[in-house]
C-alpha cells in the first residue's frame, strides 16, 4: 500500500537564550506658556510618550531559531520626551519578534514557561513598554497651579528568555538506536530521513505527514534513538525527549530479533517516565519491527510473549492509558523495510488521533495564567552605600527623579525630596548615621544633606 504524504520537514532541536527589553516611557517636561503679553503664563509641559512593548508572534513562515544565534538582544523604541505647548511625546514603536510555530518561551529568572506558541498568528506580550511621565500641565492642581516639576517616564522591562523549538507532531516514534524508526517514517510518508546502521544514526528529529485512505492525516515524528540514561540528559537525551512532549500518541518501536527484547521495551518505557510524568499518560502502541528476519509463526509467538510480559509490568499500564481511545491492539508485528502490517498500524494511529482530537475539542479551554513579569509593577528598590564621608543612593526611581528635577528651582528640589522621603530614602540615610552637612550623591548629582535635602 502506498502512503502519500508531504515532503519531509526536518527540524533539529533549536534552543537559544536572548535578552529583550521594552522601551522606557518618555519624561514629562516643565514648560510655560509664552504668549505675547504673557511671557510667563501657566504650565504648558507635555507628557512623555509610552515606550514600545515587546511581543512574540508565531508564524508558519519560519521553521528554525537559527537567526537568533546571531542576534540575541532585542529592544523596543523608547518614548519621546514631552514638549512645550502641552505637546505629548511620541510613543515608542512596539517590537514584534517572529518565531516558528512550536516555540516555547521560558523566563530564566523564574524558570517559568510564559508562552507556548502552537498556532499560526498567536501573539503574546512579553514586556510592556513604560508609561510616559506627566508634564507640569497635568500635575497642576487647584492649590498648586504652577508646578515647577514633572514626572519621569517608567522604565522598560528587561527579561532573559530561553526559546525552545519543539516539533508539533501527533504521533512520535521512539525506540533504541537501529530499531527502524527512520525506515518506518520513510515507508509511510514522503519524508526521506538519513538511514544508517550505527548508534544514534538519526541526529535530527524528522517530520512526515501520513495521509490516510479516508482523506484524514496526522503528523508523524521520528526522534533519535533512546539510550540508557537519556532521561538524565545522557546522549542529548533531554533535547530529543522534548520533541515528544507535544505528541498525542507514542509508538514504542523495538527490534523483534533482539536477544534482550523485554529489556529494550523496559528501557524505553522507563526513560520516558523518568523524564516526564506526561509520557506515562500518553496512549501507546508497541511495534515489533524487522519481522522479515524471522519465521512468521515465531514472530506471532514473540508477540504473545511480549503481551504477557507487559501485562505483568506496572511500568507499562498500557491498557489503562489506552482506555479512553479504545485501541484495537497494543502490540503490532511489522516490517518497516518490507511494509508488512504497516496499514494496520497506521490506521490504528489515525483512528486514535481522531478520537483524541474529538475529546480535546470537548474539553473546556483553560485560561492562560497572566504573565505578571511582562508588566511594570513600580520597582522601588534602591541601594545606599558609603565611601569615606559621602553617601551614595542608587536605584532606577531615584535616578529618574533626579533627571527631571531642575536643580536650580527650589520647588522642583522640594518635590524631589518629597519623593525620596516617600520612598524611604531619607529615613534610611538617617538610620545609617548621616549628619547635617554631609554629601549625598543621587543619580550622579551631589547634594548637601540638611541644605539641599531638608
Amino acid at each position: 500500500m502506498d502512503y502519500p504524504g508531504y515532503t519531509k520537514v526536518s527540524q533539529f532541536i533549536d534552543q537559544v537564550e536572548i535578552e529583550v527589553r521594552s522601551g522606557d516611557g518618555g519624561h514629562g517636561t516643565v514648560n510655560w506658556r509664552r504668549e505675547k503679553y504673557e511671557p510667563m503664563g501657566g504650565p504648558a509641559g507635555g507628557n512623555g510618550g509610552r515606550g514600545g512593548s515587546v511581543y512574540f508572534l508565531a508564524t508558519k513562515d519560519l521553521n528554525t531559531l537559527v537567526d537568533f544565534r546571531f542576534n540575541r538582544t532585542f529592544e523596543a523604541d523608547h518614548g519621546d520626551k514631552g514638549g512645550s505647548k502641552n505637546r505629548h511625546g511620541k510613543a515608542g514603536k512596539d517590537l514584534i519578534i517572529k518565531v516558528p510555530i512550536g516555540t516555547c518561551i521560558r523566563d530564566l529568572s523564574t524558570q517559568k514557561i510564559v508562552a507556548d506558541l502552537t498556532q499560526d498568528g498567536q501573539k503574546v506580550l512579553i514586556a510592556e513598554g513604560g508609561i510616559g511621565g506627566k508634564g507640569n500641565t497635568e500635575l497642576a492642581t487647584a492649590t498648586k497651579r504652577a508646578p515647577h516639576y514633572c514626572e519621569p517616564g517608567q522604565p522598560g522591562i528587561q527579561r532573559t528568555l530561553q526559546l525552545t523549538l519543539k516539533l508539533l507532531a501527533d504521533v512520535g516514534i521512539v525506540g533504541l538506536p537501529n530499531a527502524g524508526k527512520s525506515t518506518l517514517l520513510a515507508a509511510v510518508t514522503r519524508a526521506r530521513p538519513k538511514i544508517a546502521d550505527y548508534p544514534f544514526s538519526t541526529l535530527e528529529p524528522n517530520l512526515g505527514v501520513v495521509k490516510l485512505q479516508n482523506g484524514d492525516g496526522f503528523v508523524l515524528a521520528d526522534v533519535p534513538g533512546l539510550i540508557e540514561g537519556a532521561s538524565e540528559g545522557i546522549g542529548l537525551g533531554h533535547k530529543f525527549l522534548q520533541h515528544l512532549e507535544r505528541t498525542r500518541l507514542l509508538i514504542h518501536m523495538a527490534d523483534i530479533t533482539s536477544e534482550t527484547l523485554h529489556d529494550d521495551l523496559v528501557t524505553i518505557a522507563r526513560e520516558l517516565r523518568l523524564y516526564s510524568d506526561l509520557f506515562a499518560n500518553l496512549p501507546t502502541v508497541i511495534a515489533l519491527n524487522k519481522s522479515e528476519l524471522i519465521d512468521p509463526q515465531e514472530a506471532q509467538q514473540i508477540k504473545q510473549d511480549v503481551l504477557a510480559f507487559i501485562n505483568g509490568q506496572d511500568i507499562f499500564d498500557l491498557a489503562e492509558k489506552n482506555k479512553r481511545i479504545k485501541l484495537p491492539e497494543i502490540v503490532y508485528v511489522i516490517s518497516a523495510g518490507s511494509r508488512v502490517n504497516l496499514e494496520e498500524l497506521i490506521s490504528t494511529c489515525g483512528h486514535a488521533i481522531s478520537q483524541i482530537k474529538a475529546l480535546e475539542a470537548e474539553a473546556p479551554d483553560v485560561p492562560l495564567e497572566k504573565d505578571e513579569a511582562a508588566y511594570y509593577h513600580g520597582e522601588s528598590t534602591y541601594e545606599i552605600y558609603r565611601k569615606k564621608d559621602v553617601f551614595y543612593v542608587e536605584g532606577d526611581r531615584p535616578d529618574r527623579w533626579v533627571q527631571v528635577t531642575d536643580i536650580k528651582d527650589p520647588e522642583s528640589l522640594f518635590a524631589l525630596f518629597q519623593r525620596l522621603r516617600n520612598l524611604g530614602v531619607i529615613d534610611d540615610l538617617i538610620s545609617r548615621g548621616i549628619e547635617l552637612g554631609q554629601e549625598v550623591v543621587v543619580g550622579g548629582v551631589m547634594f548637601t544633606f540638611g541644605e539641599d535635602m531638608t
